[in-house]
């Protein structure tokens, strides 16, 4: 489970690092969705590792050696360890988001126009398939 978890902090890391608790915590929560819905596969290194969705783990973008050669011990990594083990038992505010892209992009990516808005944390947009959850 270690390595699990390490790759999906490595992953907030790269994400969400600058954004408020709130924004980091809304993250959590998409990747917490994902595997959930079991569309990304089973468990978080294999919903953050997927094929182009979370784009840190692209060799091209500058996050990406950064979060290789981060120290296990970095604090700012143990924070969001400690970030996505909360998100896993806790009330998710994002309404079951499963994508969000920088509220600065202009203009939005094309898949926001086929999903539902629910909300915005920190600096980002966060979006869900269908209609919105209904608490």
């Amino acid at each position: 489970m270690s390595w699990i978890l390490d790759t999906a902090a490595r992953t907030l890391w790269q994400e969400a690092r600058g954004e408020p608790q709130e924004g980091r915590q809304a993250v959590a929560h998409v990747m917490w969705n994902r595997v959930r819905l079991g569309q990304w596969g089973p468990n978080l290194a294999t919903v953050c590792l997927w094929r182009s969705q979370f784009s840190g783990w692209l060799s091209a973008d500058p996050n990406f050696r950064e979060a290789c050669i981060l120290s296990d011990l970095d604090p700012m990594l143990q924070e969001l360890k400690a970030v996505l083990i909360n998100a896993q038992a806790e009330a998710d505010p994002t309404n079951g988001a499963t994508h969000y892209y920088a509220a600065s992009m202009n203009p939005p990516p094309d898949w926001a126009a086929t999903m539902t808005f629910v909300g915005q944390f920190g600096n980002q947009k966060f979006y869900r398939k269908g209609a919105a959850l209904v608490a």
